[in-house]
Formats: structure tokens, sequence, C-alpha cells
């Protein structure tokens, strides 16, 4: 199948055009996009604390342990650093390399389980590449495309069971996927791939096997994980190696210490999250005739997304990534379900193109909805609504060449990237001023050198400042004027950085300072002195 039909190319020159196009984003991402907070700010720090420090045993952030989150994205980091020395473009290539690899081990997978298809496994990774949410987060400095490596890992030492490999192999494969897993991202991994190896008799011709791979790649994971875990629970001491061991996963499951939503929260996000594949009518034909011809696939399937969604709507604790290792064996399933049914057109090929075209109307009619100065300031962009035009104008035109041949999935592939591509060069021209903190950064690192001591007010100090200021000292963080109180009584020569909502008047009268604006935040520093005198002046 060709990845551009509408355009009158050879076939042999389809997959090189779609790779220089997923190439486009990763420049946009390199050359364009900031660094956001909280996430991509806050792994940079930790990864840079840990550097500082010569400590690659146990995660740190503003001089605590971290806890939220194992080591092995910051020890990729460090790896390319050791190479390049500490450069930002490295831990920006990481998301990407993870998604490259996805692709591969998903196309891999899908060969064992259809052999005789040697073509489907190209066509399952070219939905993975095409469907917006890894898109997107392959643009983000973030754990979860990695997870996704690992899960497909343990995926695949379980069809490889079932398919009657060595024993030896598909249980290391399982204990690498577990292990690796687990210290990517924490015991959730065996979330995404228990179920499918305990309800291996639903749908292996070899259930024995499956499982004892499974239990066995369990205890190899487990003990893969604890060659970290042990030494680090040693280092950082009872509060660290309570929270590894328990505290981040019971968190999760009971009254969540962040991302607290409710039960129903990630069924209204599923139109986004699988754009443009849920949008596209010929995604829902056919499965009556695959349950019958491929009954087994669709229970591994089942098996592999339908309790983990169940438990992830359950718990309170609730993000949009948590839902991306889920995508492969739904895309696996989607495209054997679409290679039975011979390329006819669609009734609707233009639905896909409804979401691309609902983003470019709101962008263009902004001037008559946005609110000041409580909107962000970069929605105000003139660059930005011009750009929502043309997103609007590409989307439909996309729909118009759509109706005039048969709908095929490497078009909208082809399409999402496009349009991907389009949102993110329209969005960070005006979105890097406002939210690129790397010049406030600068600002703190230059105070720091100087010897003078700095809190952060107002808000969590996620190490915004620690990674683009090269910063060596933490930063303290009062959440209350108790606390404020004391660290300006102990430091009247420091410097406070108080966040505050850009509408806001200043908490505490005339600062000398400039504030500066992040966001819908501003940020405005106060002399420690003269911010003591007037506590002290109003009685607080």
């Amino acid at each position: 199948m060709k990845l551009l039909p509408l355009i009158p190319i050879p076939a042999r020159w389809s997959l090189p055009i779609y790779g220089l196009l997923i190439g486009f984003l990763v420049l946009i991402n390199l050359t364009v996009k900031p660094l956001l907070a909280p996430d991509e700010t806050r792994y940079l720090a930790v990864a840079w604390e840990m550097w500082r420090e010569g400590d690659f045993l146990v995660p740190r952030l503003n001089g605590e342990f971290y806890t939220h989150k194992p080591p092995f994205l910051f020890w990729l980091m460090h790896l390319g650093w050791s190479l390049f020395g500490v450069v930002e473009w490295w831990p920006r290539l990481l998301a990407p390399l993870a998604f490259l690899l996805d692709a591969l081990l998903l196309r891999g997978l899908t060969r064992q389980l259809f052999p005789d298809a040697p073509k489907l496994g190209r066509h399952a990774a070219l939905l993975f590449t095409g469907t917006l949410f890894p898109l997107l987060f392959m643009n983000q400095v973030m754990f979860d495309l990695w997870v996704v490596l690992w899960v497909l890992l343990g995926l695949l030492a379980l069809v490889e069971a079932d398919r009657g490999r060595s024993l030896r192999r598909t249980v290391l494969l399982a204990s690498l996927a577990l292990g690796m897993g687990i210290v990517t991202k924490g015991p959730v991994l065996l979330l995404y791939l228990l179920p499918p190896a305990l309800a291996a008799a639903h749908w292996s011709r070899r259930p024995k096997a499956v499982l004892c791979t499974g239990l066995l790649g369990l205890l190899g994971g487990a003990a893969l994980a604890l060659a970290w875990a042990i030494p680090a629970a040693i280092a950082g001491g009872e509060a660290y190696r309570d929270a590894i061991f328990w505290g981040q996963t019971a968190g999760r499951m009971k009254d969540s210490f962040d991302h607290a939503r409710p039960i129903w929260w990630y069924l209204p996000l599923l139109p986004v999250i699988l754009f443009p594949w849920i949008w596209w009518p010929r995604s829902f034909r056919g499965w009556k005739t695959l349950a019958k011809t491929d009954a087994p696939l669709l229970r591994l399937t089942f098996w592999a997304t339908v309790p983990q969604f169940l438990v992830f709507s359950a718990i309170s604790g609730k993000q949009p990534h948590y839902l991306l290792p889920l995508f492969p064996m739904l895309l696996v399933a989607l495209a054997r379900n679409l290679s039975q049914e011979q390329i006819r057109p669609t009734r609707y090929p233009w639905l896909p193109m409804l979401l691309p075209g609902a983003l470019g109307c709101a962008l263009v009619t902004a001037p008559w909805w946005l609110e000041e100065p409580r909107d962000p300031v970069w929605l105000h962009d003139t660059g930005l609504l011009f750009g929502g035009g043309l997103l609007l104008l590409g989307a439909l035109q996309q729909g118009r060449l759509a109706i005039r041949m048969p709908a095929q999935y490497g078009l909208y592939s082809f399409l999402t990237a496009c349009m991907v591509g389009g949102i993110l060069f329209v969005f960070y021209p005006a979105f890097r001023p406002v939210y690129d903190l790397a010049p406030l950064s600068r600002q703190v690192a230059a105070f720091e050198q100087q010897g003078i001591p700095m809190a952060f007010y107002g808000s969590e100090y996620f190490g915004q400042f620690h990674y683009h200021g090269r910063l060596g000292q933490p930063l303290a963080n009062p959440h209350e004027e108790k606390g404020l109180q004391r660290w300006l009584e102990a430091h009247p020569d420091g410097l406070l950085w108080q966040v505050i909502r850009r509408d806001e008047e200043p908490t505490y009268g005339y600062s000398p300072y400039d504030p500066m604006e992040f966001g819908s935040r501003r940020i405005q520093v106060w002399d420690a002195a003269a911010l003591h005198a007037v506590l002290l002046d109003r009685g607080d």
C-alpha cells in the first residue's frame, strides 16, 4: 500500500518521504519547541543534579531524593552527556529514538502473530506512527514511549512462547521487558503484561508455555530491577526505600498525590487519543468477520488493553499518556481487520478531518472568545491565528482529496503527521517566548554565582530553573507565610521569586525588579530585607 496515494510518485519513494516528514517533526522539536514545565524541565533537572553530584544510583531533585520515577531515562541522558557533553539536543532525541524502536518492534510482533502476512507488520507500524498521541509524545522528554517499548518486548516474549520458541529465549525477553520496564517507570509495568500472561488459556495454543514465560519472566525481571533498587534503597535510606517499594504505586491506587480525576475522565479523551482511526468509519467494519477468523488475536487484544483501561480508570491518578502502552495490540488488531476487506471508498472520508478543522476554527475565531488578561498571552499572537486559518484550509482540502479515492490508512497516517507538524510549527513560535524558561533560568544562575540566597514561593518548585541555569544549589521553597518569614529572617540578603497569576496585583506592593511573564503566570522578584519589613509593617 502506498503511503502517499494522492501524490503520483513511485511507491518505493513513499516510505522515505514519510520518514522525512517524521524527521521534520523531530527538527521542530529540536529547534522551535521549548522545554515545557513542569515535566520536561523537572526530568532534565533530575538528570542534571545526578550528573553534577556524580550519583547515578539515586535520582535527586532540588537537593532531595526524587522518588516519583526510577532512573532509566536519566541514565540514557547521562550516556549521551558522557559522549557529547551536557547538551540539550540529546535528551530531546530520546523520545524519537523510542518512537522508532517502538515501530520496529511492533512490526516484529505483528510478523510473529501473522507469519503468512509479511506486509501486515509494516501496516501495523504505519498505524502506530500515524496515530496522534504517539506523534505528539515523540516531541516530549518523557518516559512513556520507552514504556511502550518494554510492553512490546514483553508481548513479543508471550507470543513467541505461544509459537513454540525455546523457553530460555522467551524467559530472557520477558525478564528484560519487566526488569527494564520497572526501572523505567516502576511496578506499573506489571499491570500491562501480567493480565495477558495469566489469561493465556483464553488466547494461546500453548498456555502453559506462555504462563511459564510470564511467571519466570516476572522473577527474572524482579531480580533485574532489584539489582538497582536494593543498592538505591540502602543509599537513600528508609524514606526513599518506602517510596520506591510501595509509596508510588499505593499512592496512585488510593487518593492519588497528583492528577486525581474522576472515573470517567479517559472516555471523552478517546476521540483525541485515538485520532484519526476512531474517526474513520472503516475502523468499525469487519470485526464480526475477524472474530470468526482470528478469535485468539481479539482475545489477546482484550487481555492486553481492557483490564488495564479499567484499572487506570478506577485509580485516582490519571494522565493521558498512561494509555500509550495499550496502543500496540489495538493497532495490530486494527491492521489485521483492515487487511480482510478490499479497499473501497468509505462513505464519510472527511470525518477524520473534523478534529483539525475544529482546531483551526477555534484559532480563527479566537479574537471573539479570548478574554484579556486571563487567557494565556500567546493565544493572542496574530501569527497563531493565521496558522489556524491554514490548518482549517488544509483540513478542508485533505477531506476533499480523500473523497476522490478509496480511504487508505497510509493516507491518514501521512495527513496526521502533516497535521502534527503544522500544529507544532504554528504553535511553538508563539508559544516559545512565553514558556521558554531558559532566559529566566540564566538570570537565576547569575544571582547564584553572586552568592545570593534564593527562594521560590507561591507554588511548588519542580526544578524549573535547575537544568537551564545549571544551578549548583537547591532553591528554598516555603509553602506558607510562616515558613516564608523564617526564610526572610535567616537570609536578609536573599531574593524571593514569587509566582502569581498574570491578572493579579503584586501581593506585597512595589518591587524594584520588573516582573517576568510565564504563560498565565507572573514571576515577581523581591529583596528579602525589604519584603520582611513589609510583612512586619502589615503585622503578618
